[in-house]
């Protein structure tokens, strides 16, 4: 179901034109993919986080996520002289929301629910 959510815009834009829209362009050096990277570990930092505070309402977690990534942006900014705007630290710490409930529902109520053996 969370696919076809996903897909409903790409479909709906394709039914409009008969085309499929345009694919972007990967990046062409190493810096590049370092946004994609903050979404990697940003789900571990916020899992961390709610391990070492268990007073924070779960609730709020999936919205300290862009601030992370902002952090961690800044962090990779300054030691590895990278120009990564406020958006796309944001972004890719958002991105960690999405990791997390694919984890979530591909993994583990997946295993919740099978019997145990």
């Amino acid at each position: 179901m969370l696919l076809s959510f996903l897909f409903l815009s790409v479909i709906a834009l394709v039914a409009q034109t008969n085309t499929p829209p345009p694919l972007g362009e990967l990046p062409k050096d190493v810096g590049g993919f370092w946004d994609l990277a903050i979404g990697a570990v940003t789900p571990i930092i916020v899992w961390l986080v709610s391990k070492i505070v268990p007073k924070i309402p779960k609730v709020l977690l999936p919205s300290i996520t862009p601030l992370v990534g902002i952090g961690l942006g800044l962090l990779l900014n300054h030691f590895a002289g990278l120009n990564l705007t406020w958006f796309e630290m944001g972004k890719a710490g958002a991105l960690a929301v999405f990791v997390r409930e694919v984890t979530n529902q591909a993994i583990t109520k997946r295993l919740a629910a099978e019997p145990a053996a």
